[in-house]
């Protein structure tokens, strides 16, 4: 046998080489492939691993900064606010009397500086503190509160509005339009239990100290409440918004001027009976602006603030 006339044609040799090289590839290619994907499975595998480790570590870190984010999303509504109080000299008969000025505005709350109201008796600041932010709109005063240090809140009983919800616990203000301190106001009422008061009064505590009031009806007052009881921490809040409609009483004045005080009534005892009263014995009356009165007592307009809308 001739050899030589048994091997291929350079044509058919170079046609098996390339199938030989294309065989070839295809082995390089599928050990590569293989290859990679062992390499991959080994990196996905140590990459879990280590992401194990990394979340074990990461996860006090990150319950860590979820709650100081829930603290931060508390507190920003009165990091919010601004403080802009001041103290103002006013004349009644012949006397000089000391009382606060609020100045708020439409943008944040702004906040009373002190938050210890003092007794109206002998106007020294109580122990337990009150927490008053406010601002408006062209609709309406905005009035948010915290009455804090109130281990009793459960021990009211009044539920209904315009009841004598006043015997017992209570958030109150007293309101009127105008930089005079005047006879007529509006008296404004909340308990823990978001029942409401609202009346107008007419005292004539310059002549011969006749008292009257008259119930509004909040159906068409219009008024906005509701509470939150936090009774791990013993406090009660109120959210008031007040028409300013409603706030132009006696009568719409063209300054932006109201006459104000807030009060806080606080049990100091505990009250088995549903019935029970407040009285100087058992409760605290305390105000914002101290009414400095012999015995405990609210109506005293010459010792209402200011609230101003900038």
């Amino acid at each position: 046998m001739n050899l030589l006339n048994e091997w291929p044609s350079l044509d058919k040799r170079i046609y098996l080489i390339d199938e030989i090289n294309g065989l070839r590839d295809k082995m390089l290619i599928l050990n590569l492939k293989k290859r990679i994907s062992q390499k991959f499975d080994h990196y996905s595998s140590t990459m879990a691993k280590r992401n194990q480790y990394n979340m074990k570590r990461l996860k006090p870190l990150l319950l860590l900064l979820l709650l100081a984010l829930l603290v931060l999303s508390c507190q920003t509504e009165e990091k919010k606010t601004t403080n802009k109080t001041k103290i103002v000299l006013v004349h009644a008969n012949d006397n000089k009397i000391e009382v606060p000025a609020l100045i708020i505005n439409k943008k944040n709350y702004t906040k009373i500086e002190n938050l210890h109201f003092k007794h109206s008796v002998g106007g020294k600041p109580i122990k337990e503190e009150t927490l008053v932010m406010m601002k408006y709109d062209s609709h309406f005063l905005d009035i948010k509160f915290e009455c804090r240090n109130n281990p009793r809140l459960d021990q009211n009983y009044y539920t209904e509005d315009n009841s004598d919800m006043f015997m017992q616990e209570v958030f109150e203000l007293f309101i009127s339009k105008g930089e005079k301190s005047l006879e007529n106001y509006l008296e404004i009422q909340l308990n823990p239990n978001n029942a409401l008061f609202l009346g107008k009064i007419m005292y004539r505590y310059k002549s011969d100290f006749e008292y009257k009031s008259e119930l509004i009806n909040n159906e068409i007052a219009g008024v906005i409440h509701n509470v939150v009881k936090d009774r791990q921490n013993n406090i009660w809040s109120g959210h008031l918004r007040l028409p300013i409609a409603l706030l132009n009483y006696p009568k719409a004045t063209s300054d932006n001027i109201f006459r104000l005080n807030m009060y806080r009534i606080i049990s100091n005892k505990d009250h088995f009976d549903k019935k029970w009263s407040n009285n100087v014995n058992n409760s605290t009356f305390a105000c914002w602006s101290s009414t400095m009165a012999k015995t405990p007592q609210f109506h005293a307009p010459d010792y209402f603030g200011f609230l101003i809308l900038d």
